[in-house]
């Protein structure tokens, strides 16, 4: 009988296939004494394994970027789990193990690897603790290479399937079968986790989250994965499959003319043009930003920079990483988002204290200005580059006026200093916040006199006003921008921005929803930030309409009640616009 069951999707999309189970299970290894003669040895032999393992995803990588389509912008993730795998942390605290408890290396892997599993899972916000994911990660490629085994094929099947995984790990996809996969169904991590940022990256519908249905789903038996609406269809009919195939089709042909207009301009059929801005977390991401594609970077995440690293960058250091950004860009403008730690992204070599609510806590802008070295070296830095192209910066998390004026003030005391000593300062460097506090945003009047332009942070803004944690998964399908009331907040902010000739962008997974598209431009919005990979289906849903029809859809949806009226209206829009 045939049965749905709601999931998160974490990558849209839709696949009909049999289902493929395989666990990721961890395994008993016996504890072998390791007598005070031979803990060197087995130190030597844990070192060599973490050096092929590196290797190992080094070659991974390389692969990937060359052979798999998509692959290129999600280099990042390998990067990181090598950078796991050589920290002198991790590989200190299993060389002490092995020396002062005399294990071997695969046990005393084993408790490390556990041990941080912990700390990361201990704390509040879910995107951090599916960081303890990357960690079993690295831990099992240094047990194989301690092992001296091969992994199995994931899905060596004949034909297509789809995959039931209990969680989707980056090296997963140096194993599966991507000539045949065709959708990726995961019992735990988050539409956060790394292995759903793989699957989106590469086009492969993903459902998170479906806990203990995932076991329950009959081996070898076809289902329905439809990514686009968060929904898995057991045991379908035969009608219901061909309703699904006949909307594949339609999702090809809709991808074909998506692949047409990709170095097209973004403009509507009656020549308004859109600015197409990136989101991108570090430089190796820049090269997913080709001219002709986007017209700058809407959104640089410096916080990145400083996780990656042991201890806070100097200014130099930082001068160095944000003017290599700058010069990738050629000339188009770069929005450095000043340092965005605490909450949901913690610092390992800056402690703060356990908060019950870190999402509403000490973070973001509220804590760099009691750190006011930390803010004001990165200031220095930022203004000093400005002298190398167009920079912006954006402030995150601001809740009040008085935030902006002190912050202003220091920027301004930067730069009289700077250029008392003699050093250069551009003459195109902007100033500019985050909308994501619904209190800033009620009283936005009020800051638009002392900013240059403003960003509106949908993904914050929307679970503020909504009052819901999208992490959570006992509310996270509450969290939903097609409310109307969340709709027509958005609306408020582009007519006060416009009343003060002020430019505002929207910055957020919405930006990239082309669906939402008609919807951002008709309330007017005329830049739009998002992850590079959505460039191409949101220059289409551009390219499709005029404006004047995308201010007919705004009108109507800012009528409707539920969130549910406002997309049935996008649907009967999306197949207007497809079918001309």
């Amino acid at each position: 009988m045939s049965r749905e069951i709601n999931a998160p999707s974490a990558a849209p999309g839709i696949a009909i296939a049999p289902v493929f189970h395989h666990r990721n299970v961890g395994e008993f290894i016996p504890t072998v004494e390791i007598f005070e003669h031979q803990a060197a040895a087995e130190c030597e032999r844990f070192d060599q394994a973490c050096e092929r393992a590196s290797e190992a995803l080094l070659a991974l990588k390389e692969r990937l970027t060359r052979d798999v389509d998509g692959a290129a912008g999600i280099a990042g993730i390998y990067d990181a789990h090598i950078a796991l795998i050589t920290d002198p942390y991790i590989r200190k605290d299993v060389r002490e193990l092995i020396e002062g408890e005399g294990i071997n290396a695969e046990v005393a892997l084993q408790r490390v690897v556990t041990r941080y599993e912990k700390i990361f899972e201990s704390v509040d916000s879910a995107t951090v603790r599916e960081r303890a994911a990357d960690i079993r990660d690295v831990g099992r490629q240094i047990l194989n290479m301690l092992l001296r085994r091969d992994r199995e094929e994931l899905g060596a099947t004949e034909g297509d399937f789809i995959l039931a995984v209990d969680e989707f790990l980056p090296s997963d996809l140096g194993v599966i079968d991507t000539d045949h996969v065709r959708g990726i169904l995961m019992g735990e991590g988050g539409r956060y986790s790394h292995g759903a940022i793989l699957a989106k990256s590469l086009g492969i519908p993903c459902l998170v989250g479906l806990e203990q249905n995932l076991v329950k789903l009959p081996a070898g038996h076809v289902v329905i994965l439809d990514g686009d609406r968060g929904r898995l269809i057991v045991e379908p009919t035969d009608e219901r499959i061909e309703v699904y195939r006949e909307r594949m089709r339609e999702r090809e042909a809709s991808e074909k003319r998506v692949f047409e207009v990709r170095l097209s301009p973004a403009v509507t059929t009656d020549d308004v043009g859109i600015e197409l801005l990136g989101n991108v977390e570090s430089i190796r991401e820049l090269s997913t930003l080709e001219a002709g594609v986007c017209d700058g970077v809407g959104l640089f995440r410096t916080e990145f920079a400083f996780m990656e690293r042991l201890m806070f960058p100097s200014e130099e250091e930082q001068l160095k990483l944000y003017v290599e950004v700058v010069e990738a860009m050629r000339g188009r403008r770069v929005t450095f988002r000043t340092l965005d730690v605490g909450g949901d992204k913690p610092l390992a070599y800056f402690r703060t204290p356990a908060e019950r609510n870190p999402v509403l806590g000490w973070r973001g802008l509220r804590l760099m200005l009691q750190w006011r070295d930390i803010l004001y070296t990165q200031i220095r830095a930022l203004v000093r580059t400005s002298a190398s192209g167009p920079v912006s910066i954006l402030l995150p998390m601001v809740t009040t006026v008085e935030e902006v004026q002190e912050t202003r003030g220091i920027i301004d005391e930067v730069i009289r200093d700077l250029r008392a000593d003699g050093v250069e300062v551009g003459d195109d460097l902007m100033f500019g916040i985050m909308i994501e506090v619904p209190a800033i945003a009620v009283r936005l009047e009020h800051v638009l006199a002392q900013v240059d332009f403003v960003s509106v942070g949908s993904n914050d803004l929307v679970q503020y006003l909504l009052a819901v944690d999208r992490d959570n998964p006992r509310v996270a399908s509450m969290y939903d921008p097609y409310h109307p009331g969340v709709l027509g907040f958005l609306a408020s902010l582009v007519a006060k921005a416009d009343a003060a000739n002020v430019p505002i962008s929207l910055c957020g997974e919405i930006a990239g929803e082309s669906d939402f598209t008609p919807l951002l431009l008709g309330m007017g919005f005329r830049r739009l930030s998002m992850t590079p990979v959505f460039f191409p289906p949101v220059k289409l849903a551009i390219r499709s309409r005029s404006m004047e029809e995308c201010r007919a859809i705004w009108d109507e949806a800012s009528a409707l009640a539920t969130a549910a009226e406002v997309r049935e209206l996008l649907r009967r829009a999306t197949r207007v616009s497809d079918a001309r």
